[in-house]
């Protein structure tokens, strides 16, 4: 198993290193992890990234695409360009495609071993309605479909990088139904593909964890539920402590914000961000059953994943987890998931 930290190439997380990579591979070091999970998206690389520290990527969450995808009018709405980049992924169904093929391009050209994909839907006012107006499957077949046409035109028909499908707690990919999981691989017309389990997004699904060692016996018995064959698939994780049972519960009966669809659109998402803050803490594990997880999945990539502000917060949460892990005990010669003996 190897152990990476998250990063991308936005200016407030270089600025921690003073956009030096030399001192990234030095706090990797000293933190002994094996590499990082890049955030890349279309957007041309910087040409000093080393690719020796990149382990995997993670790609662009376009969080309004399905409804693009139900009806492709939503490009010639009202709202300005900028936001449509941001929720839909381009201007156009052709522009959208493109530029997931180009981040996974990008993917590619680091010789990244995987690179993370979101299957979720939700829009800014939706984190107040609760009101989607779609299922978990319909989600499931619009990001299918999306999926089979980007990576088409790919020798072969297979995507250049192994797609890492992410569960959140928004509709779409879950991990709380095994049968959902099946109906959307079903669908794939490729086969290079795994799971990627963020234990904090799948705390937040299920809004019960408000105490860490419950939270622990919450996501075993949910990951108890699937079979081995979806369990084999689930190569990375995303791990960190999301105890925002009773936050997601309160959420449940929120009121939208007075003129919220009059507001620029980046006040609008300052709002949202707000809220999914609270919901997505991002914060280390402190308590050793911890360990009972990655153990049971067993995967081949475990992100420390955090919310970096300083390379002291970050630093102590790295400690804090692994320290609560006990990484070397999780690094046997032989196999060692319970789930298969």
């Amino acid at each position: 198993m190897k152990e990476l930290m998250n990063l991308s190439t936005y200016k407030v997380e270089m600025d921690m290193f003073d956009s030096d990579w030399g001192k990234v591979e030095h706090f990797l070091a000293s933190h002994h992890l094996d590499g990082i999970e890049l955030y890349v998206d279309q957007s041309p690389l910087p040409e000093d990234i080393p690719a020796r520290l990149i382990q995997g990527v993670h790609l662009p969450y376009w969080m309004g695409r399905h409804r693009a995808w139900q009806d492709d009018t939503a490009f010639s709405s009202g709202i300005d360009d900028l936001e449509k980049i941001y929720l839909f992924g381009g201007l156009d169904r052709g522009e959208v495609i493109g530029n997931l093929r180009r981040a996974m391009e990008n993917a590619h050209s680091l010789d990244a071993a995987y690179g993370v994909f979101h299957v979720a839907y939700v829009e800014l006012e939706h984190v107040f309605t609760r009101t989607f107006n779609c299922t978990d499957r319909d989600v499931m077949d619009t990001t299918a479909a999306f999926l089979n046409e980007s990576v088409s035109s790919f020798p072969d028909g297979e995507p250049p990088v192994r797609l890492f499908f992410e569960n959140l707690w928004w509709p779409g990919l879950t991990f709380l139904d095994p049968e959902d999981i099946t109906y959307f691989t079903g669908q794939l017309d490729f086969d290079n593909w795994a799971f990627v389990l963020d234990v904090g997004h799948l705390m937040a699904a299920t809004m019960q964890c408000d105490k860490e060692a419950d939270a622990v016996d919450t996501v075993l018995e949910v990951l108890s539920r699937h079979s081995d064959d979806v369990l084999d698939r689930i190569e990375g994780m995303h791990l960190h402590c999301n105890l925002s049972g009773d936050h997601m519960r309160a959420c449940l009966d929120m009121e939208i914000p007075e003129n919220f669809g009059q507001m620029p659109f980046y006040d609008r998402l300052g709002k949202v961000m707000q809220v999914v803050e609270k919901m997505d803490m991002h914060m280390p594990f402190t308590h050793e059953r911890c360990s009972e997880i990655v153990e049971y999945v067993s995967p081949d990539y475990l992100t420390h994943e955090f919310i970096h502000h300083d390379l002291q917060s970050t630093g102590h949460k790295l400690r804090t987890q692994r320290s609560a892990l006990n990484t070397e005990m999780l690094r046997p010669a032989g196999p060692a998931n319970p789930r298969r003996r």
